[in-house]
């Protein structure tokens, strides 16, 4: 049975990489360990090493839109202290009521709001990390443009715990919008709703975020319309340029004869978009033998995508960010989920099995990926864990 260590404080996190990188023991990394169920397996470990009681706000200043906390914050826990003085981080990421700021950093997560504000990438301005040897490393600052030296942080987000642990994070944030609006097109057509989408990226009124569904994404998120293809669509502004929204969207979904087009009251429009926000957490938790496969494309191939759900399983639920034109397939199996990798490779469609059940990915090729980027990624992990001791297998059974 592996050990369990939980450090209250950085200098004890220092300690215990040190011990494990010296005695040859190998780390599982983690927070709350809350997206288990994402990225591969990790293999035999002697240490659990949890990072949540690192949670303290280490600096918050909020005339500077910066905040630095440690990496075992509660990400709710940052939304409500950067909320109380009327700013955000929008990072939308799922799992967000469970998981930890090192958790959202090192696998990359985000949500609807990507198309406005990007992703953890686009929003870390610091870090602090510990090596398997004990070394505590320190990129970048409490300066929005810091621009010195290397990056180093930008290799630990999306890296899944694999090169370092994690002990702080320093973020820019954002002033809380005046008013925030939720808009619904409809259609039983997709080719509508994907000419609704392009009509919204190329007009002058741009929204903040997009999200396209099927049918069995909005059954399983309680949205009960009869369309067969939805888009939910968020703005921000003030309220004249909210009304100014609704107008010229309705204008426009009349345009397209779209079948519908609804204004989702405010006092609704959180809670819908916590629920695309946290789908994939939904449907994994009440379903565990579901898998999620993840595909990236161009906007010009999305309907490429949603046949290839069909293809899959009439009832595969999909949620599309229409934005970035990358597309969640909720399959119903990983034996569904790898026939998909399969068929969007075949079409040179950009694919990951994202998540799949504990126990099930150990065997699993998650990942068709180029030679090059692999090796690239390879000699990092040699740099920085030579002995593979920290996460190994975590970054989808490769790394």
């Amino acid at each position: 049975m592996p050990s369990e260590a939980t450090p209250t404080s950085v200098h004890e996190l220092i300690d215990l990489m040190d011990d494990c990188g010296a005695r040859k023991r190998r780390v599982e990394l983690g927070g709350q360990f809350s997206k288990r169920v994402m990225g591969g397996e990790i293999g035999a470990t002697d240490v659990i090493l949890s990072v949540r009681e690192l949670n303290r706000v280490i600096e918050y200043e909020p005339k500077d839109l910066t905040i630095s906390v440690e990496a075992g914050l509660p990400y709710q826990t940052l939304t409500e202290t950067l909320a109380a003085q009327g700013q955000m981080l929008p990072i939308d990421p799922p799992y967000s009521n469970h998981a930890t700021v090192g958790g959202v950093i090192a696998t990359n997560s985000s949500g609807p709001r990507r198309r406005r504000y990007g992703t953890p990438r686009d929003m870390v301005i610091g870090m602090s990390m510990v090596t398997i040897g004990g070394k505590l490393v320190q990129s970048g600052g409490m300066v929005v443009k810091n621009v010195t030296g290397l990056d180093i942080a930008k290799l630990m987000i999306g890296s899944y715990g694999t090169l370092t642990a994690i002990a702080s994070v320093n973020f820019k944030v954002f002033p809380r919008p005046e008013v925030e609006r939720t808009f619904l097109f409809g259609s039983s057509e997709l080719a509508k709703i994907l000419a609704l989408r392009r009509d919204l990226v190329e007009g002058y009124l741009q929204p903040v975020a997009m999200d396209i569904l099927n049918s069995e994404a909005t059954h399983r998120l309680g949205i009960e319309v009869p369309s067969a293809y939805v888009m939910l669509v968020q703005i921000s502004g003030n309220e004249a340029s909210a009304g100014r929204y609704e107008r010229e969207y309705q204008k426009l979904a009349a345009s397209r004869k779209a079948e519908e087009f609804i204004p989702i009251a405010t006092s609704q429009s959180q809670a819908v978009w916590n629920a695309v926000q946290n789908m994939s957490y939904s449907l994994l938790s009440s379903e565990p033998r579901m898998a999620v496969l993840r595909v990236s494309t161009t906007p010009s191939r999305l309907a490429e995508v949603f046949r290839l759900a069909n293809d899959i399983a009439h009832e595969t639920p999909v949620l599309t960010r229409a934005g970035a034109a990358v597309s969640y397939l909720f399959c119903a199996s990983v034996k569904a989920a790898k026939d998909g990798l399969d068929m969007a490779v075949k079409s040179k469609l950009s694919a990951v099995i994202e998540a799949a059940p504990v126990g099930e990915k150990t065997m699993l090729d998650q990942w068709h990926k180029p030679k090059n980027g692999i090796d690239v990624m390879r000699r990092l992990k040699h740099r920085f864990d030579p002995d593979y001791l920290l996460n190994r297998g975590r970054l989808f059974n490769q790394i």
